[in-house]
């Protein structure tokens, strides 16, 4: 992509297509769900440190997609993102 911003037009012109274009990726819920399970992973490690035994089901949680998501690869049903 070659192309020469010269004026503050031209960059605001250039993130505005850059957002659009992303748009659907932040609004889709795989990334909202990727965002929960780093949230559960560190809620985990917070709760682990303070020896609380709710940790055990923000990992679980965590651990949990990661496992549910692979099958699903696996089988076919998803597709491998960002390839």
């Amino acid at each position: 992509m070659n192309t020469e911003v010269k004026t503050i037009r031209d960059a605001v012109a250039l993130v505005l297509r850059a957002w659009r274009q992303a748009l659907p990726f932040f609004l889709s819920i795989e990334l909202w769900l990727m965002l929960l399970v780093a949230a559960a992973t560190v809620g985990g490690v917070w709760l682990t440190a303070m020896a609380d035994g709710r940790a055990v089901l923000a990992f679980g949680f965590a651990i949990g997609y990661v496992a549910t998501r692979t099958v699903l690869h696996v089988k076919r049903v998803l597709s491998w993102p960002f390839i």
